[in-house]
């Protein structure tokens, strides 16, 4: 049987994916930070797991480095630890969820940062990147894939979730921009799934893998 989430829940999820700017987000998030995985983990949270596991199929373990954009508290990081990704950078726009990701002692490296505007990676830095829960509304725009493909090297792969307003042709016009312009190619896709799967809401998102391959560019 579902259960139903908190009145604080509910509250914390409609400002979020209701807020109107990325400093906006970014505060809600400063103030959820120390709430966040319980309250998560409370409605079946399945970003996280979705995306780990698609990361697993597509790139090797032992790959290193990975970026996790939009690293919150450090969910993903510990997951891919486990999974034998061995060196993790991650990078939030909220400094209460990077405060929390610094004390798990996960990363090689944490810094503030923001999806739609340049990365301060260098091109080519990284084995793969991955992104869950960031593309969706009211949070990082489409436009930040572009600097996750600019970081990653040839042959990695970007593996991220797109869910709400996102989902769809708005996505699908951005993507297929991108490999139009020889910058990724599709690899593979999940089905639609629930991401919240314990609540009573329905938030249906897709998880996606692109390679950047040496084909592709040349």
């Amino acid at each position: 049987m579902a259960r139903h989430p908190s009145d604080e829940e509910i509250r914390k999820l409609h400002d979020v994916y209701a807020s109107s700017s990325l400093d906006e987000a970014a505060g809600i998030y400063d103030s959820w930070a120390d709430d966040y995985e319980d309250h998560m983990g409370g409605v079946g949270y399945s970003h996280p797991a979705m995306v780990a596991a698609m990361l697993a199929r597509h790139q090797p373990a032992g790959s290193a480095p990975i970026l996790d954009a939009g690293a919150g508290t450090g969910i993903m990081a510990g997951i891919l630890g486990a999974m034998g990704y061995p060196t993790i950078y991650g990078f939030d726009i909220s400094q209460g969820m990077l405060g929390l990701a610094m004390a798990k002692g996960f990363y090689k490296d944490l810094r503030t940062g923001c999806l739609g505007e340049p990365l301060d990676y260098q091109t080519d830095q990284f084995a793969a990147c991955i992104a869950s829960g960031v593309f969706t509304q009211g949070h990082a725009p489409l436009d930040g894939l572009d600097e996750l493909v600019r970081v990653t090297r040839p042959g990695g792969h970007i593996v991220f979730s797109v869910a709400r307003s996102y989902l769809g042709e708005v996505f699908e016009t951005k993507a297929s921009a991108l490999e139009r312009g020889g910058k990724w190619r599709r690899v593979d896709a999940t089905e639609h799934y629930d991401s919240t799967p314990l609540s009573e809401d329905t938030l249906i998102a897709q998880v996606y893998a692109y390679s950047k391959d040496l084909c592709v560019m040349g």
